[in-house]
């Protein structure tokens, strides 16, 4: 038998307890093709929220009693499939379960790990989809070089924590991130190699920017969006470049209430470029990744920040302390 967590209801404002239910139910058993994976850790994400109201356009629709989606690290311990072998470390969607069953349905968009000497749980933050998407953001798209200054929003999650590192790892000359309250604040500039840290919670916050950008901003990693955004258009300099990676500000609000930009027009203004990415259209290049990422952290340019629970008990917990802004770094749940 095997533990799960399915949706109880659909969430109305956020996510609360009673919107998750456990079960116990068999270990499923596989078919031609498929492998069944015991699951080691798994990731929650602020995104989360939107696959329960059905509010993506990248995840199947959930219902109330379906096994929530989620993505994370497992073994292959049963293998009926010739892409995969018994002892596998795959980076798959699991689901919010003990054990999972995987077949070659690109829906799954599993990945194989190849680094063996790290820490398994890197395969859901540093070595996974959060380290990925902030190589392709501070690297690809922002192009991040000696003597840029460099802006991070957001910058105490799972991908600003690594989007900090990237940068300084790839020269950047000023670093500053900005996070909710003087705990996150502490943890940037004494944990996360941030030069300089806001507090988004203070009114002050843009003549701050203001003071520490006095020559304007070359690079921005945004996963904040509304406001934000737009209040750094505004102060942008010559061939910038903003990646757009989330906009977590506007994920509980109606389109109607979005934030209507001013400063766009700053873009054509100063020759700057703003690129939106969806980490899951670079898949053929995660090999890559993961050896320029693993390099990095065993040089010590990056020394991965994760705030783990033990057991499957804890996964709706984990999911509600990224809305309360208790977590810090890649949170995960490691499963007994």
């Amino acid at each position: 038998m095997m533990k799960q967590w399915t949706m109880a209801s659909r969430p109305i404002g956020l996510v609360k307890l009673s919107d998750f239910c456990m079960e116990e139910v068999p270990i499923p058993k596989i078919k031609d093709g498929e492998v069944l994976v015991k699951t080691l850790y798994l990731g929650v994400a602020p995104v989360m929220l939107r696959y329960m109201t059905n509010e993506t356009s990248f995840e199947r629709s959930m219902e109330v009693g379906d096994v929530m989606i989620g993505r994370g690290v497992g073994r292959v311990v049963e293998s009926k499939s010739l892409n995969y072998q018994i002892g596998d470390m795959l980076q798959t969607k699991l689901g919010w379960r003990e054990y999972g069953v995987i077949t070659n349905d690109p829906y799954y968009m599993t990945y194989k790990m190849n680094t063996k000497d790290l820490s398994h749980s890197y395969g859901v933050g540093a070595l996974g989809m959060n380290g990925f998407t902030s190589l392709i953001g501070m690297r690809d798209i922002c192009k991040v070089k000696k003597g840029d200054y460099v802006l991070v929003s957001g910058a105490a999650g799972s991908v600003g924590s690594m989007a900090g590192f990237v940068a300084k790892a790839l020269g950047c000359s000023t670093l500053v991130g900005i996070a909710g309250g003087a705990k996150k604040c502490t943890l940037l500039t004494e944990r996360l190699g941030y030069d300089i840290a806001l507090d988004y919670k203070e009114p002050n916050l843009y003549e701050k920017l203001d003071t520490y950008f006095p020559n304007g901003i070359d690079v921005f990693f945004d996963n904040v969006g509304g406001q934000l955004l737009d209040e750094v258009l505004g102060r942008i300099n010559r061939r910038a470049r903003i990646a757009i990676c989330g906009r977590i500000s506007e994920y509980l609000i109606p389109p109607s209430a979005y934030h209507r930009p001013k400063n766009m027009y700053r873009i054509g203004l100063k020759d700057a470029k703003m690129e939106g990415f969806f980490v899951y259209d670079f898949q053929e290049n995660y090999p890559k990744y993961e050896v320029q990422l693993a390099h990095w952290i065993r040089e010590g340019k990056i020394h991965p920040l994760e705030d783990i629970s033990i057991g499957l008990e804890e996964m709706p917990n984990a999911l509600i302390s990224l809305y309360n802004g208790t977590n810090g770094g890649t949170r995960m749940v490691k499963i007994n």
